[in-house]
């Protein structure tokens, strides 16, 4: 690791040395009440941000949250519902502030049938992705939502053994093959 000095030295080679004051960041110890203070003043500043920001730049905010909580699941190996098709439907559709009778007929679908995909009484289909990642203004890519349902249905395979004994009892004459 190399001295301060060593990297003051290299530094002063590329920048002057008022370059290299207003670049350097000084950390400064306060104390809790100070910090408490500073903590109170920024969340003072971020929500007169807020109150400020148009409808549009919320939900343009709220869409890059969404994306980033798709995107910190997908890096996960386990199935969680909190993130089935149909949950993460219902977050799309409060993001929006549109009702489900605007959102059905933007994607051109029933409202009926958003009602089946958000209760999970019907599967979505890649149309209606394509549709989604179109109405987020491609914030939301269609194979988010494939991702999603795709982890949903591969849970669904590995842990429903009713059903796979079910379908198993339909077939006859299975391969015979030695291991």
């Amino acid at each position: 690791m190399k001295k301060r000095e060593e990297v003051y030295k290299e530094l002063k080679k590329k920048y002057t040395d008022e370059e290299l004051a207003d670049s350097y960041i000084f950390s400064v110890e306060s104390s809790k009440e100070e910090q408490q203070e500073i903590r109170e003043e920024f969340l003072k500043l971020r929500f007169e941000r807020l109150k400020s920001m148009s409808d549009e730049e919320l939900i343009s905010l709220d869409l890059f949250a969404f994306k980033l909580r798709l995107k910190k699941y997908f890096e996960t190996d386990k199935y969680d519902n909190a993130f089935s098709f149909s949950s993460q439907l219902k977050k799309y559709l409060k993001i929006t502030r549109r009702s489900n009778a605007d959102v059905a007929r933007n994607l051109g679908i029933h409202k009926t049938k958003l009602s089946r995909l958000i209760n999970q009484r019907e599967s979505p289909n890649i149309d209606l992705m394509y549709r989604l990642e179109t109405h987020s203004s491609k914030e939301i890519p269609a194979f988010y939502w494939w991702r999603i349902f795709s982890k949903e249905l591969e849970f669904k395979i590995k842990t429903d053994h009713e059903k796979m004994l079910h379908e198993a009892n339909k077939v006859e004459n299975p391969l015979k093959l030695s291991a």
